[in-house]
């Protein structure tokens, strides 16, 4: 993801105001929506979680983002999750599959080696108890920090993801595309959408995220999409979920160079794609190069080398090529 090197620190004064987790109206239906492809024991490990939710009223949907897997298939029907085939590519296309499929009130998304905490579902529901909230994020922390290469991971991460403070933005909110687009909001590891969003919003931009040449800047753009067509989006710490860090540090440098590329891929996505924004990305851009420290994240400490500047400079030069990858296959599809 693009945000876990990009984006660290803590919001300042720009929340709206945010129901308190407690107030979560348990009669809004949910479904928990989980890709996976090719990972079973550790989808088996997220739906041991899923299966102890607090929350009264949801179910789980399986997407097999693969042209099928009977251990996959054993494993959600095991857990008694609805098992779906999304056999083209793509972590979009299965996250807008599991909301086709759906006909909850809220879509909520975990990744297959998500490990959510009981109050999880309630906290993400409660974001939804005003009515022009589409989309929230929740607080995401590792699921160990043990080797050397999850300690530097946690370094460079911050609290990117770990905010103690509640954030609610809409298009009036100050820095609203800078925390939508450029990972103020969540990791797509832990958010939601209400599904009537998609009655109104084309869903996730499917050139984007894992499965695609650009590789990143799903839950990016779905935020800021939102945010733009005039809704709100939501940060609540109440909606905790485990996930893993890189466990070695040859996983670190690829995940590393994968986000530099994404960062790029994702620019040059929202340069071309959103013109009305072109401006304000290329402000971001100018300022990012110059070392810009933005306000809502608060301070940010020097980032730890993981990989050489020649490397990290190869990895930015080839997202534009990624971008303009994902059209072409886009075009032949």
């Amino acid at each position: 993801m693009i945000s876990a090197f990009m984006c660290r620190g803590l919001p300042f004064r720009l929340a709206l105001p945010l129901s308190n987790v407690t107030n979560a109206d348990d009669s809004l239906s949910c479904s928990v929506v989980i890709p996976t492809s090719g990972r079973p024991d550790e989808l088996e490990r997220c739906l041991i979680a899923v299966a102890r939710q607090d929350y009264p009223n949801y179910d789980v949907i399986v997407v097999d983002n693969s042209d099928g897997d009977p251990e996959t298939e054993r494993v959600a029907r095991k857990w008694k999750a609805r098992y779906v085939l999304e056999r083209k590519r793509g972590l979009c296309r299965a996250r807008n599959r599991g909301a086709l499929v759906s006909s909850a009130d809220i879509i909520a998304y975990l990744d297959d080696d998500s490990v959510p905490e009981p109050n999880w579902l309630t906290g993400l529901a409660a974001e939804f108890a005003d009515p022009l909230v589409m989309g929230a994020g929740g607080k995401t922390i590792p699921l160990r920090v043990e080797t050397d290469a999850e300690r530097l991971f946690a370094k460079i991460r911050g609290d990117a993801y770990s905010r103690p403070a509640p954030l609610v933005v809409d298009n009036k909110t100050p820095y609203w595309f800078e925390i939508c687009g450029f990972g103020g909001i969540g990791p797509g590891c832990n958010m939601a959408v209400r599904r009537a969003a998609f009655e109104v919003w084309p869903g996730f931009n499917e050139r984007t995220g894992r499965g695609t040449p650009i590789y990143g800047g799903d839950e990016q753009h779905a935020f800021f999409s939102l945010v733009s067509r005039g809704f709100r989006v939501a940060y609540t710490p109440h909606a905790l979920v485990r996930h893993p860090f890189p466990p070695t540090m040859e996983t670190l440098r690829k995940r590393y160079l994968h986000d530099l590329t994404a960062s790029t891929a994702f620019f040059t996505l929202m340069f071309f794609e959103e013109g009305d924004y072109r401006r304000n990305t290329l402000k971001y851009i100018w300022e990012a190069a110059r070392g810009k420290e933005r306000i809502w994240r608060g301070s940010v400490s020097r980032r730890p080398r993981v990989v050489s500047p020649v490397m990290s400079a190869l990895a930015l030069a080839i997202g534009p090529i990624r971008y303009f990858q994902a059209v072409l296959a886009d075009t032949r599809s």
